[in-house]
């Protein structure tokens, strides 16, 4: 296929998650190079985790939170969007409080979480859209997309569009339509891909967004935190957090 990787997409569910997945990419030539994306979803949480070693550098670690909840008419709302990464590369960079992205030093990986607002008449389609690629020739990448939305009645829901092979024209990059995964396991993975996408690293915290009701936002810039867990059960060691507290108007979802 020319892209130097095997692709296969694991679909499974738990009792906290009805949907779980784990794109697992693996380097052909070297089978310690390995690109491991887990995404958890049920309609109050949405989980993302990102593990990957493929550009030739110490493994790179990302992790992602969204909450939503009911309001007092039963509908959905989104809360929190939190993200954790490991602080490495000094080419991460936070626009305000819609967008965060990080090119890998030797610029052949990169990741960015956006957010997203399209508008029909007078209805606003919001939505958060995470997507990682990475260069597999001096021409093509490999990309995939993951959107994720809150909905009124059902609440958070997870889309995962791709891998797709990209002629590199930077913007506006040309992709097959065709996805490159070349099989589909109905089973979670080993523990051992396990483990390494769930691996604990210390990392530096990005609040998005603050929830649909929030008036006053808190950037939380946390330096030194040992992240460790999914949701409830995380856990932070050896904090030193920097707070600024701004006043404006209501944030919307």
């Amino acid at each position: 296929m020319g892209n130097g990787l095997s692709m296969e997409l694991h679909k499974w569910s738990s009792a906290a998650f009805p949907e779980e997945y784990a794109l697992v990419c693996t380097s052909h030539t070297d089978k310690s190079k390995l690109s491991i994306f887990r995404l958890r979803v049920n309609p109050e949480m949405v989980l993302l985790r990102l593990a990957e070693s493929v550009c030739y550098h110490p493994v790179r670690l990302f992790h992602m939170e969204l909450s939503a909840q009911r309001d007092n008419m039963g509908c959905f709302n989104l809360g929190k969007v939190r993200v954790v990464v490991d602080g490495t590369s000094q080419l991460t960079q936070s626009k305000g409080k819609d967008s965060l992205s990080d090119l890998c030093e030797r610029k052949r990986c990169f990741y960015e979480v956006m957010r997203k607002v399209e508008s029909c008449g007078s209805v606003e389609r919001v939505s958060w859209e995470f997507s990682h690629s990475y260069r597999v020739t001096l021409t093509a990448q490999i990309r995939y997309h993951v959107i994720i939305e809150c909905d009124k009645e059902k609440g958070l829901r997870a889309n995962i569009r791709g891998p797709f092979k990209c002629e590199d024209q930077v913007l506006g990059a040309k992709c097959v339509p065709r996805p490159l995964i070349q099989r589909v396991v109905n089973q979670e993975p080993s523990k051992a891909i396990r483990a390494f996408a769930e691996s604990d690293f210390h990392g530096k915290e990005y609040i998005l967004f603050h929830g649909a009701s929030d008036k006053r936002g808190v950037i939380i810039d946390n330096t030194r935190a040992l992240f460790h867990g999914n949701g409830n059960a995380s856990e932070y060691k050896g904090c030193n957090i920097i707070m600024q507290t701004f006043v404006g108007k209501s944030l919307s979802p």
